[in-house]
């Protein structure tokens, strides 16, 4: 019978030479040679790539520290065998593996953790999706409100300082020819139309409700005149107004019938302001507008 250290000494030579750990009995050796056997006989599409520089084993597979650095050493491929593996307590679990492996270590948790973060970052996302739009509608409505001012400040200022001026030429006998000519103006804007300020006049619970009499001077409805912010139909309008209201001269009929021609296919368009838009199509509602912005406004006009 050959001396053991004969006998042990075969193996441990084929698996340096395979490039395989050459420690251990000669069973463990045995175990190496055949595996490392097995692995060449595979065809092409059935072995994975040999070349392997992660190791990770967990204690839950293969029991104790020692059992676990063994099975370890013959994982599957040629994991560089000169690095010194380590044990590792990740989240309560014992992994044993070389820094490449080990690295792995807890990665199914970690990867579970991500898909929490992911699903709460994507319903916060949602939510916030959801909240521009409520702001954006408080917005719209904000600016409804500052264009509705707009058209109506510069016109109610000089009725205000139609007021002081009369108050200095009546009672204090001192206005100046700015005075007068504040006071001109002022009555001018005293006798003309104001669909925007006169349409909120009828808001509110307090508001006017001879909405009738709205309609007389300017055609439409106040409710729908509030929407309205193209100037040019405010302006429309209000020219109405003032020859309706005026009590020295008279409209032509000419006048009235194109009005109602272009307030019934303004009506009809559904209130669009983009009729006078170049890049627009030549529309209806056009033709009516430029017809009536031209036509002779009173009787007595030359």
């Amino acid at each position: 019978m050959p001396p053991k250290s004969t006998t042990l000494r075969e193996p441990q030579k084929q698996c340096k030479s395979a490039g395989l750990d050459a420690t251990g009995t000669k069973a463990d050796l045995v175990k190496r040679l055949k595996n490392q056997k097995s692995r060449e006989e595979l065809s092409p599409e059935d072995q994975d790539d040999s070349e392997c520089d992660a190791i990770l084993v967990t204690q839950s597979k293969t029991g104790s520290e020692e059992e676990m650095k063994s099975e370890a050493k013959d994982a599957p491929g040629q994991a560089p065998q000169e690095e010194e593996l380590e044990v590792e307590n990740v989240r309560g679990e014992l992994f044993v593996g070389n820094r490449r492996g080990l690295g792995f270590a807890g990665l199914p948790e970690r990867v579970r953790a991500l898909k929490e973060k992911t699903s709460a970052l994507e319903e916060r996302a949602s939510a916030l999706k959801q909240r521009p739009s409520a702001l954006e509608d408080e917005v719209n409505l904000l600016w409804d409100d500052v264009s509705t001012l707009k058209l109506s400040v510069p016109e109610y200022s000089r009725v205000r300082n139609r007021f002081i001026s009369t108050f200095k030429r009546d009672k204090l006998n001192n206005a100046t020819e700015s005075d007068i000519d504040i006071i001109r103006e002022g009555n001018t804007m005293a006798h003309e139309g104001d669909a925007a300020v006169d349409a909120l006049l009828y808001e509110g619970l307090n508001g006017r409700r001879d909405t009738f009499a709205f309609k007389e001077l300017y055609g439409i409805h106040p409710a729908d005149v509030v929407k309205i912010r193209h100037k040019e139909t405010i302006n429309i309008l209000n020219i109405h107004a003032g020859v309706r209201a005026d009590s020295h001269k008279t409209g032509t009929d000419k006048f009235y019938r194109r009005f109602a021609e272009f307030i019934q296919l303004f009506e009809d368009s559904d209130y669009k302001e983009n009729y006078l838009i170049a890049e627009s199509q030549c529309t209806d509602v056009t033709r009516a507008y430029w017809s009536l912005a031209g036509c002779q406004r009173y009787q007595d006009s030359v």
